[in-house]
């Protein structure tokens, strides 16, 4: 048994090369959760954008209603002036109340 060991140190001690058993593992970790992050971050970014599409939507419906509410004023004031004969001056304050209750309708303000 001396002869033997005598024997492996005379040769030298050699490493040997284990293959990393977890290896693959560890990459299909690293690329499922670089693939979750995106996702998440195209998700976040797409949620972003579908908030300001309905900011400006919205915005756009309150000008709108200013304009409606400006317009149904000026059509009372051509009124009072006699500007605007009464036939006329009932069917354009019909139509702007339609199109002011539709605007109102979109932005959740509408009666119910």
């Amino acid at each position: 048994m001396t002869l033997l060991l005598l024997f492996l140190q005379v040769e030298g001690t050699r490493t040997v090369d284990v293959p990393n058993a977890m290896g693959a593992h560890t990459w299909f970790i690293i690329l499922a959760v670089g693939a979750f992050l995106l996702w998440s971050l195209s998700y976040s970014i797409e949620l972003h954008k579908e908030a300001l599409a309905r900011k400006k939507g919205r915005e756009h419906l309150v000008r709108r209603k200013e304009e409606l509410i400006d317009q149904i004023a000026n059509l009372e004031t051509q009124k009072e002036s006699g500007a605007i004969a009464e036939k006329k001056y009932k069917q354009d304050l019909k139509d702007l109340k339609f199109h002011l209750a539709k605007v109102l309708e979109k932005l959740g303000m509408g009666t119910k």
